[in-house]
């Protein structure tokens, strides 16, 4: 029986190396970018300006920002582009911080809403999401860094074509849909029905409920900001979606990752090196804490709503609400916000 249990173990020991050295191979595959903002003209594929060249300057990290070697905290911009067509150069509709805390053992998720209204390094006030399509990812991390004393080096990009495929890669997520929201999610899948021409269409939600939603489904749910609390009801519906998808690859069977990484690379962009890819689901999976703390910049009452030049924009305070961020992302999480108990836990 000893005997046994011993060569059992042996194979599944080297099972796991074998899908550990297959995913750090399949790693190569995810698509690179070489953080030049290309709003700069004197950027080019032969500037110094390149990932490895590329100085804390040039993404807005000031000395006093807080660096990871000292806090133990690693932040990551996720950016969700709002195409309408593949490939199309677009506005990141989605901006979020997703933060490794090694010290207090959790991962943090930040929502920075689309419509702040606060200075482009390099250009003049807009919108934060403009920063993308002004200067690509390069530029939105300068402009996150410059404005709230960050130290951000690395981002993941996905499209709405992209999500919807990793999505539907781990079998759905579990979401619980109001009754007010079903027209408005219907609407978002007509619409993504319509422009995935060369695939099957996905049904319509017919119930409310809580139950298990496609990556179309998932998506348009994802979109909605015409129902409930305008767009801030959206960016607790964007890290739902975020915290069940994270869920269900967490449960995943190690044995199955590579077949998951395999499937979702080609829909992600990011400038994350492989063995610092690795690294981190190491530490993740180690993490003693199981929930993800969340939160929302700007916070309620540091900020004002109001036209400008014809846009409808919230004008942060931006001394406060770095306060408020840096609290969150470098303390325990004690003033994060709470979208519910369904979606807190992620055992």
């Amino acid at each position: 029986m000893r005997k046994f249990f011993i060569a059992a173990l042996s194979i599944l020991l080297v099972l796991l190396i074998a899908s550990a050295t297959y995913i750090y191979i399949l790693l190569e595959q995810i698509e690179g970018n070489s953080l030049v903002d290309s709003s700069d003209s004197s950027n080019s594929s032969n500037s110094p300006n390149s990932p490895e060249k590329l100085t804390p300057e040039d993404l807005g990290i000031s000395e006093t920002a807080p660096k990871a070697s000292e806090t133990g905290v690693i932040n990551i911009l996720l950016f969700g582009l709002d195409t309408r067509e593949k490939d199309q150069i677009s506005r990141s509709d989605t901006i979020m911080i997703a933060t490794i805390d090694k010290k207090n053992q959790v991962i943090k998720l930040t929502s920075l809403m689309r419509d702040m209204y606060l200075p482009i390094p390099g250009k003049s006030k807009n919108r934060i999401n403009t920063a993308y399509i002004f200067g690509g990812p390069a530029l939105a991390i300068k402009t996150v860094n410059t404005n709230f004393d960050l130290d951000i080096r690395y981002y993941v990009t996905v499209d709405f074509f992209g999500l919807e495929k990793i999505i539907d890669q781990v079998g759905g997520i579990p979401i619980d849909v109001k009754k007010q929201e079903i027209p408005y999610i219907n609407s978002c899948i007509a619409e993504l029905n319509s422009l995935n021409k060369n695939t099957k269409p996905v049904p319509m939600l017919t119930q409310p409920g809580l139950q298990t939603l496609n990556g179309r489904q998932a998506v348009a749910y994802a979109r909605v900001r015409k129902v409930g609390n305008a767009d801030f009801e959206r960016t607790e519906r964007q890290r739902r979606v975020l915290i069940e998808l994270f869920k269900k690859a967490k449960n995943l069977s190690p044995l199955k990752l590579p077949g998951l990484i395999s499937a979702t690379l080609p829909y992600v962009e990011t400038n994350l090196p492989k063995t610092e890819i690795l690294s981190l689901g190491i530490s993740v999976l180690g993490f003693k804490n199981k929930d993800i703390l969340q939160y929302r910049i700007p916070a309620d009452g540091t900020f004002k709503s109001q036209y400008i030049d014809g846009m409808a924009v919230l004008v942060p305070d931006l001394e406060k609400n770095k306060a408020l961020l840096h609290d969150f992302i470098y303390g325990d999480g004690t003033n994060s916000q709470d979208i519910g108990n369904d979606y807190a836990d992620i055992e």
